[in-house]
């Protein structure tokens, strides 16, 4: 029998704990209260205490819960039965779950509360202890004040095990793990062995203080320390370590154990290699890697210590993640451009207390490596503070060491999108340039659409005017005119006036020689048109003798030979002057002349014949009325002409009167610009 004196720290547990457990897939560790309140804390990235998923009767009390491999947690009373709660210690098992408390301040969960199953054993059974089988996952063994019992998960069957429950000793703990024995505590007789193969029991009792003490050996539980030692919860005294093969006792001595009663209810080596110890009504917790009597061949799972984001606030304080509302923010967040400055909290999954711990965090591309940060007590909050973050992609890295150690590989990652404003994103310079692109589509294709129009409308002007030109090629000149040119030369050659006739006919051939040699041009210069007019004055002048007599000029300022006018243009309105208004008259002047004014060139066929009016009146009996017609072929030719080549021509006809208002003849007044070509 042995004392061991080590350092341990304790904490005043308010609430009463009755017993605590931890197991599952997830590792997640449940304690309960003296009035059957649970309270749970998930392992991980999670971290921190919560409240149940599922409505525990109040009516039996609890006296020991215990987690088996498959994540259900078990909870057996003082009664005749006990309960399993599926999947309770499962992470995940809380989604769609919802609660509080009630108006007596219970907690209540209200919404999609995990099924409580409850398992009748026999009557007055109560049960103190859970185990799985080693060997088959189906079978839990319970320890009851009834002695041991089995319990198939599969068939649900229960079955007594001989000759443990002859005895009517109190199971409070169960071993299954060394091979062909099941190690158990009691409250009458300290440890116990049941050998499966020879079926029988041994019990082993404890020395007490005072040798003389009668009364009985209880232990509440135990847990394993190594092959062939257990930490042992000894009711009325010290937590003490159980040698399996020398068959005895080390009592743990420390001085503060002594703070508590010699009450000593549960004892557990978590999975971080902390031994846990419920004493009276306090708890402690002691690191077993510092004390050589402590030390376990349980490898400590080193995942358990890692570190975890606990919230995410802006920095006005308002909360933007937490691990109890929405805990999958804490692995990437997606913020607006106007949230780039973060306090992010954080902490490390830990049972117990640490000293010497410190953190370190990071963030790629815009801390300059690493910025390590202490932890400066137990309770103080740990938080990086991330200020103007720029539109993009950000990876925050968290990792945590004790005192000197090395850095802890695990880490936590938390991603950090900040989005750009809209004015910066892709679809806005996209939408921008896909609204140009269509303007300058639209535009062009009206522009193109135009273009075709005044395309379709010029090669109808351009059809229109051929036709015109065709025509007026046709009336250009009055076929009587010819044919009397043609009888004036046979009436000079019959009269013997040979001289006169060969000017005639010189005359007569140039004239004609002109036309032909313009019928194919659209445009002659302003000198060709002003000699054709010429040859065509001088042969009217000789035919009709002295009737009439014409003068042209010009002003020699003016290049007609750089001036582009239609062909033939002038000569119709010189043709009607001669017809229509100095024949019927018996004689008369007729000049052309050809001015600049203000920047255009204008054009002046003038006569002092008997005017427009009169002329008009002389149409019906007039053998040669069909020439007005040359007159309007010409006035639609300058309109087209205006249309295709912008020369913007006008014509102007003038009657010319007396002061009685008697008409003295008519002006004609044709302007082209000058600098059209």
């Amino acid at each position: 029998q042995q004392h061991q004196t080590v350092k341990i720290r304790n904490y005043l547990a308010e609430d009463s704990i009755r017993g605590m457990a931890q197991g599952g897939q997830d590792s997640v560790f449940y304690f309960v209260a003296h009035d059957n309140f649970f309270l749970w804390r998930p392992n991980g990235e999670f971290g921190g205490w919560g409240w149940p998923y599922f409505n525990f009767p109040k009516t039996s009390p609890v006296s020991k819960i215990w987690i088996d491999d498959d994540n259900n947690l078990y909870a057996g009373t003082t009664k005749d039965n006990f309960y399993i709660i599926k999947n309770a210690a499962k992470k995940g098992a809380w989604k769609g779950i919802e609660g509080g408390p009630d108006k007596d301040g219970n907690y209540t969960v209200t919404k999609g509360a995990l099924p409580v199953k409850q398992i009748i054993l026999q009557p007055g059974a109560s049960v103190y202890s859970f185990a799985q089988d080693a060997k088959d996952k189906d079978k839990v063994w319970v320890g009851t004040n009834l002695g041991l019992f089995t319990y198939n998960k599969q068939t649900q069957k229960i079955n007594s095990i001989d000759p443990v429950n002859q005895t009517g000793i109190t199971i409070t703990e169960i071993y299954t793990g060394e091979n062909g024995n099941i190690w158990f505590s009691t409250l009458e007789k300290g440890m116990g062995v049941y050998n499966l193969t020879h079926q029988t029991t041994r019990y082993y009792p404890y020395s007490k203080p005072n040798s003389n003490s009668t009364t009985k050996y209880p232990i509440k539980t135990f847990c394993f320390k190594s092959p062939h030692q257990f930490f042992v919860a000894v009711m009325d005294s010290l937590p003490a370590i159980f040698n399996t093969e020398r068959k005895v006792y080390l009592f743990i001595d420390d001085s503060s154990l002594h703070t508590s009663p010699n009450r000593t209810t549960d004892i557990k080596v978590d999975r971080l290699g902390n031994l846990i110890i419920l004493k009276g009504d306090r708890f402690y917790i002691a690191d077993v890697s510092k004390t050589d009597l402590l030390k376990t061949s349980v490898i400590p799972d080193s995942s358990l210590l890692a570190p975890f984001f606990r919230e995410i606030q802006l920095e006005n304080g308002k909360s933007l993640a937490n691990i109890n509302s929405n805990p999958e923010l804490l692995k990437k967040i997606v913020l607006r451009h106007n949230q780039n400055s973060l306090i992010v909290f954080y902490d490390v999954l830990d049972v117990g207390e640490k000293e010497n711990l410190q953190f370190a965090w990071k963030v790629d591309g815009l801390t300059n490596g690493w910025v390590e940060m202490y932890r400066i007590n137990f309770d103080s909050a740990q938080f990086a503070f991330i200020q103007d973050l720029k539109p993009g992609k950000y990876v925050l890295q968290l990792k945590v060491r004790i005192g000197k150690d090395d850095w802890r590989k695990q880490m936590a990652e938390l991603i950090i999108i900040i989005t750009p404003p809209f004015w910066q994103t892709w679809w806005f310079w996209t939408s921008v340039v896909g609204v140009i692109s269509l303007l300058i589509y639209l535009i062009v294709k009206s522009r193109v659409r135009a273009v075709r129009k005044e395309e379709r409308l010029k090669a109808a002007h351009e059809k229109e005017l051929l036709a015109l030109e065709a025509k007026s090629l046709r009336a250009q000149m009055n076929p009587h005119f010819i044919f009397n040119c043609l009888n004036s030369i046979k009436s000079l050659i019959q009269d013997h006036h040979e001289e006169k006739s060969v000017t005639y006919l010189t005359t007569f051939s140039k004239l004609i020689r002109t036309l032909f040699n313009n019928a194919d041009k659209k445009e002659i210069s302003l000198y060709d048109e002003i000699e054709t007019c010429k040859l065509y004055l001088q042969l009217e002048a000789m035919r009709f003798d002295a009737k009439f007599s014409y003068s042209v000029n010009i002003d020699e300022s003016i290049d007609l030979k750089s001036i582009q006018v239609p062909a033939l243009i002038i000569q119709p309105f010189i043709e009607n002057a001669v017809w229509h208004g100095i024949v019927p008259k018996g004689s008369g002047n007729i000049s052309l002349s050809v001015i600049k004014n203000n920047g255009t060139v204008e054009i002046i066929i003038d006569d002092d014949g008997i005017g427009r009016e009169a002329s008009q009146q002389n149409k019906a009996t007039s053998n040669i009325g069909h020439q007005s017609k040359g007159v309007n072929l010409t006035q639609s030719r300058l309109e087209l002409d205006n249309l295709l080549q912008q020369r913007q021509a006008t014509l102007i006809a003038i009657d010319k009167k007396d002061k009685k208002g008697l008409a003295t003849g008519t002006t004609v007044i044709i302007k082209i610009k000058e600098d059209i070509s």
